[in-house]
């Protein structure tokens, strides 16, 4: 697993913010937030989004601890810089000690839709010289396997079209994504195919 301050890591989390409105609209903001609220609205709840959130967790991988707290939470968010950063499987197993029986994962995790020639291009590109990313279905079938059982209904892959374009035109001043579509179209393919999106997604643990 690559260590979060590498080079790249340590350069992600320093462009984070300033990249937060270029890779996303204000309308895919809102709706990750009307999302997010729907779902922990009137619960006890912890935040995994914050850039202290993942250097907390971090630390905790790098250390093979636990993060759970003292208290347990009805609900636990799973986003931002970390769920990029870290393996997912550790996220899910790690959400289980913070959590009370029956709370809630309300994840939004950036991923690919499908395994197009672009997409799976990206994939290995990013596996080489960032971190790994994975499809919406490799996601779920991840949180199936950390016997968590995603609500249906509420759970699907969202399409993020402005990341491939800001990514492509070498707006962001994370450079890792500009460097890996640059390869894409040195090797023929179309960066603006490759499938980026999100899994948003509600789980709660299997009893």
């Amino acid at each position: 697993m690559p260590a979060i301050f590498s080079a790249a890591g340590a350069e992600f989390l320093e462009q984070y913010q300033r990249d937060l409105p270029l890779r996303w609209s204000p309308k895919d903001l809102a709706e990750q937030r009307d999302f997010v609220n729907a779902q922990i609205v009137g619960r006890h709840w912890l935040d995994w989004s914050t850039a202290s959130a993942a250097l907390q967790l971090v630390q905790a991988v790098q250390a093979q601890t636990s993060v759970g707290m003292p208290e347990k939470y009805e609900a636990l968010v799973l986003a931002g810089p970390i769920v990029e950063l870290l393996d997912p499987t550790r996220l899910f197993g790690q959400a289980i000690s913070s959590l009370r029986p029956g709370g809630k994962l309300v994840g939004i995790i950036p991923c690919l839709r499908d395994n197009s020639p672009e997409s799976r291009l990206f994939v290995e590109l990013a596996s080489a010289t960032l971190w790994p990313y994975y499809t919406a279905e490799e996601l779920l079938e991840m949180l199936r396997e950390a016997r968590w059982q995603a609500e249906l209904q509420s759970s699907g892959f969202i399409r993020i079209p402005q990341f491939n374009e800001v990514a492509h035109k070498a707006q962001l001043g994370f450079k890792g994504f500009t460097r890996i579509f640059a390869r894409l179209g040195a090797e023929g393919y179309d960066p603006m195919e490759v499938g980026w999106g999100e899994l948003r997604f509600v789980a709660t643990q299997e009893c």
